[in-house]
């Protein structure tokens, strides 16, 4: 794990993030980009976030699963790491139709690495290869939301206009199963349920069940039996 600092506008280029994506979207790649980069490059009919040499830098923020046509067509021939960010510390910002700011506030909703599993659980295969590798950027973020309307009822109908980054909190990269398996806390019985499992990472028993769902079809993990009506989970 590393910490990282904010963002700066090093090799900013035009076009970056147009393609429907948010304005986070871009300001991940002009974190990450270095000097000699070429940024939003076409290779093999697909565009590329960073070509970085022989190493491809996709930046994923939401639907890990689309990335699994890119990535068998690309990793024989080139190494590919995907940048997946979690919103760790959110703060709303509402603005009126006119685009007068009404309200600025901090979200209780927090994310944590383990929520990269709500992605996960929907391609589980997605690292498999040994040229394919995942890094989480725990993230602050900034969140506009405009009142036109035509968003969620959840939200009483005001949209969301933007995300911007503020600074990058902390990364953690994995490139292998033993990398998954530091997930699990050293205080875990053995064997384990999901409930015991999201209280020891403090989650919801619905993600913890993504979690171990994943890990067993990535192969971490296997059913050894019950306890009562939960099944009983042990590393494989």
């Amino acid at each position: 794990m590393s910490k990282s600092s904010p963002p700066n506008n090093r090799n900013k280029r035009d076009g970056i993030g147009t393609l429907n994506e948010f304005s986070l979207h871009a300001e991940i790649i002009q974190h990450l980009a270095q000097k000699d980069d070429q940024l939003e490059a076409k290779l093999e009919g697909y565009f590329i976030d960073i070509l970085r040499g022989n190493q491809i830098i996709e930046v994923q923020t939401t639907h890990l699963a689309k990335l699994r046509p890119k990535i068998r067509k690309l990793r024989t021939t080139h190494d590919f790491e995907i940048i997946y960010p979690i919103q760790a510390k959110k703060t709303i910002i509402k603005k009126a139709a006119g685009g007068e700011i009404v309200s600025k506030r901090l979200s209780p909703k927090k994310g944590k690495v383990e929520h990269l599993f709500d992605e996960m659980v929907h391609a589980p295969s997605l690292i498999e290869h040994n040229k394919v590798s995942l890094t989480v950027l725990l993230i602050e973020a900034e969140e506009i939301w405009q009142d036109d309307g035509k968003g969620s009822w959840r939200r009483k109908f005001w949209s969301i206009s933007e995300r911007h980054l503020s600074r990058i909190i902390e990364s953690v990269h994995f490139s292998n199963n033993e990398d998954f398996l530091r997930l699990l806390p050293k205080s875990l019985p053995s064997p384990f349920t999901n409930k015991q499992l999201a209280e020891q990472l403090r989650i919801r028993g619905r993600l913890a069940g993504k979690i171990t769902y994943t890990l067993r079809k990535m192969g971490i993990l296997q059913i050894i039996g019950k306890k009562g009506n939960a099944h009983l989970f042990s590393t494989v």
